[in-house]
């Protein structure tokens, strides 16, 4: 209906239920009686937006509240095509906010656009975390690692000690006589810090990960990353 507010009996941050009462509005013209109408939730959900106050006047068409539901958070996030050959449903994901950067949420793909976007080259993907956090909340940007593939108890070292020579992939160890050997390696699945070693490593290596050295010279070292099962 259209007319002026005369009363708001929610706030923002409020609950409310299908059907319950939001806001009165008089309808009425100068000279007739007054007679003031209900304004009614649509939806159940907690009140997210209510830009107007008593006195103002609204039409038929002015949407007095923004009603949303805060237990059905989802995060959507645009994946480029080069990985739409692993995204589907279920996929695992850890995500983190700025407003607890030290935690890691866990998550999981719940829908995947088919279509790529023709401007961006992208996937929509939207995904859903495990468990409800109230610090969670509409409108925050999410840091998103998708797991689109996984390996357990593999060789892994950082990318930074892979290096190529006469088109091989190549690394340095450090050999019990302290001196430097390099290996040819064969790579498997990584990511932007890490890759998996499939060929040319051991569990208990000492791989560089710094530094200049050559083949067979004689090193110092300040640090040492020893190999584990990851």
């Amino acid at each position: 209906t259209s007319g002026k507010i005369t009363k708001i009996l929610k706030n923002v941050g409020d609950s409310v239920k299908n059907k319950e009462i939001i806001a009165y509005i008089d309808p009425s013209k100068p000279g007739s009686t007054y007679a003031a109408s209900p304004i009614k939730a649509t939806v159940s959900g907690t009140i997210i937006n209510l830009p107007y106050h008593i006195g103002d006047t609204v039409s038929s068409s002015t949407a007095l509240a923004t009603i949303g539901s805060l237990d059905d958070l989802e995060i959507t996030l645009n994946v480029s095509e080069k990985y739409s050959s692993y995204l589907k449903n279920g996929l695992n994901a850890y995500v983190s906010f700025l407003s607890a950067p030290d935690e890691i949420f866990t998550a999981k793909v719940t829908s995947v656009n088919p279509v790529v976007n023709a401007l961006s080259r992208t996937q929509k993907v939207t995904l859903e975390l495990d468990k409800k956090d109230v610090r969670v909340k509409p409108g925050m940007f999410a840091q998103v690692r998708l797991v689109i593939q996984e390996k357990n108890d593999v060789i892994v070292i950082p990318q930074t000690a892979v290096k190529l020579y006469n088109d091989e992939k190549t690394v340095f160890i450090v050999t019990p006589e302290e001196t430097a050997r390099r290996v040819v390696i064969t790579e498997g699945i990584s990511n932007d810090t890490e890759v998996q070693i499939t060929s040319g490593l051991v569990y208990g290596d000492k791989v560089i990960t710094a530094g200049s050295v050559t083949d067979g010279a004689k090193i110092k070292i300040a640090g040492t990353n020893q190999i584990e099962s990851n």
